[in-house]
């Protein structure tokens, strides 16, 4: 229930379901007291977070993630601190952003991780620098996101990772790397079953776009606003009309 049910459903857009497994989990976690499974509660977050419900992530994130540090329980460390990352800047804490995301990273800088568990942690390190306009730094790290998603073979990882490419990029004014990166991150999302990636990617790629093709751009955020109706992605749903002038 909390780790691969929660975790297909989250991907696959099927967010009511996923916030079914993942409050199971928490029932029998609170029942029992066992500490892996209070860990694993804290991934809850990732529906959160392809709802856009930053405050609820930052709830169900700060609760699981002291037990995962507790016990070192590596997978809840690695994606809910990117994840709670993401959502205080979503709220522009920074300083709450910085405090999860760096410690993360400065313990897997000590291990032997695979890519797949690390990605999404670069993935927030990078927009976490853009945010502090590190455009160097967030430009290397995306980079690094992108090779550890290659050599981990997963495709919304693949395709996430060339989002914030795009989006570093973009910060340090190279639109043409920027579109390029932008495309191949869509074309790898088109083919693939996660709504939820494929929305934001098409919410960033028509931001982008806005500025020299608004027509262009207003398109890909039509097609990102229908994708969050359909998957009641409401937080992601006020970003698309915020970005078109609508609210």
């Amino acid at each position: 229930m909390v780790t691969s049910g929660r975790c297909h459903c989250s991907r696959a857009g099927r967010l009511a379901d996923a916030f079914v497994y993942a409050g199971r989990g928490r029932e029998i976690a609170s029942a029992t007291g066992d500490a892996r499974l209070k860990a694993w509660g804290g991934m809850e977050a990732e529906p959160c977070m392809y709802q856009g419900l930053w405050d609820d992530l930052v709830r169900v994130g700060e609760e699981g993630l002291p037990v995962a540090w507790e016990i070192g329980e590596w997978s809840p460390i690695l994606f809910v601190s990117a994840w709670l990352g993401m959502a205080y800047l979503k709220l522009g804490r920074l300083e709450d952003a910085r405090r999860v995301i760096l410690r993360a990273v400065r313990e897997i800088r000590a291990r032997t991780i695979p890519p797949f568990y690390i990605t999404y942690l670069h993935i927030a390190l990078a927009q976490l620098q853009l945010a502090e306009n590190d455009l160097t730094e967030a430009l290397a790290t995306a980079r690094i996101a992108l090779e550890l998603a290659d050599r981990s073979g997963f495709q919304l990882e693949r395709g996430a990772a060339r989002r914030v490419l795009g989006q570093a990029y973009e910060a340090t004014g190279d639109r043409g790397e920027a579109e390029s990166a932008f495309k191949a991150g869509l074309e790898i999302l088109e083919d693939i079953q996660s709504r939820p990636e494929l929305g934001q990617t098409l919410l960033a790629y028509g931001r982008f776009k806005l500025s020299d093709d608004a027509e262009a751009g207003g398109r890909l955020i039509d097609r990102a606003l229908r994708i969050f109706d359909e998957i009641g992605a409401t937080g992601w749903r006020a970003e698309a009309l915020a970005a078109m002038g609508q609210s």
